[in-house]
């Protein structure tokens, strides 16, 4: 089993998203949440904040305590189908000042219903939901 971790990011009543690279198939890009692998002797959250980091230039975040959300859903890698575990941890940002990866291609601050409408995938569209029903306790 593959496994990533990654950050639902909030600043004030907006969530970001960003977008990956077009692929041969994914028509334009899909969009969901920083997150990435998590490489050797790493913690969940000490992937979360790399890759958050990495992908977005944001290292200043306050973490949510009590919030961690895990998806499981299948890829398909050379012709196998291989289960993929994303643990999502909540944090919100003190800025909206983004310097995007060379991984991604563009970004957005949305409210909760625009972010909802933006993520390409059922799984993503849930923690959304999971994490403003979070924010609303």
């Amino acid at each position: 089993m593959e496994k990533s971790c990654g950050i639902i990011l909030f600043h004030s009543d907006e969530f970001l998203v960003i977008q990956h690279p077009t692929e041969s198939n994914d028509v334009k890009g899909h969009w969901d949440f920083p997150k990435g692998h998590v490489e050797d002797n790493e913690t969940e959250l000490e992937t979360a904040t790399r890759e958050l980091q990495e992908e977005t230039g944001i290292d200043n975040f306050k973490l949510i305590d009590n919030f961690r959300h895990k998806i499981i859903y299948n890829i398909h890698k050379n012709n196998e189908v291989i289960p993929k575990e994303v643990i999502f941890f909540l944090g919100e940002s003190s800025t909206k000042s983004i310097k995007l990866s060379s991984e991604h291609q563009n970004y957005s601050w949305l409210n909760f219903d625009l972010a909802h409408d933006r993520l390409t995938y059922a799984n993503a569209k849930e923690v959304l939901a999971k994490a403003k029903t979070f924010l609303e306790k």
